[in-house]
């Protein structure tokens, strides 16, 4: 219990400043970007002007592990966008621990004081979201590889995603627990 309310503390800290704020945003935002264009719910250019419904109960249907159909799909002549809501609430909550995690690794690197988290232990907070990243487009470079590969970090590659969102509360509970809001 001490664990989570010293990382709310923490988190609640970090989050009253207006840079950190900005910072966290900026890095959430684009690794929302990012992981929607891993799963290929974004496509870069998009075409004609369009916006298009479709069935509400697809919602459901997985196109993968941990990855769901598209209910919609808006373009317009930058991007494309399938509007998967399961996909973008998962990519949300990975984009704000990636966020924050990324954040207090800036501290320790701009404040060694705030946070007694050495440079180099700090920047290790970004390997959980390239971890979730990698579940989304591994198996396509894994078939380049090879069938034996692909066969074998297939099976793998689903639990990516799962072990990014432990890895990233993880990650944010310790460093959380090294910093001290009084110095921030």
């Amino acid at each position: 219990m001490r664990l989570i309310r010293k990382t709310a503390t923490v988190t609640r800290q970090v989050l009253t400043r207006k840079k950190y704020r900005r910072i966290c945003a900026v890095i959430a935002v684009l690794y929302l970007l990012a992981f929607l264009l891993a799963v290929q719910n974004l496509s870069i250019p998009g075409g004609e002007t369009a916006v298009r419904g479709g069935n509400l109960s697809a919602m459901f249907q997985r196109t993968g592990f941990l990855l769901f159909d598209a209910v919609a799909i808006v373009r317009i002549p930058a991007f494309s966008l399938l509007v998967s809501p399961l996909n973008i609430l998962m990519g949300v909550a990975l984009s704000v621990f990636v966020g924050l995690n990324l954040t207090l690794s800036y501290i320790a690197w701009r404040q060694p004081r705030a946070c007694s988290v050495n440079k180099a232990t700090g920047s290790l907070g970004i390997l959980p979201a390239l971890l979730a990243g990698g579940a989304c487009c591994a198996p396509t470079v894994l078939l380049i590889l090879g069938i034996q590969a692909t066969a074998a970090l297939i099976t793998a590659s689903q639990w990516m995603i799962p072990l990014a969102f432990v890895l990233l509360i993880g990650s944010l509970v310790w460093i959380s627990q090294k910093t001290q809001p009084e110095f921030l």
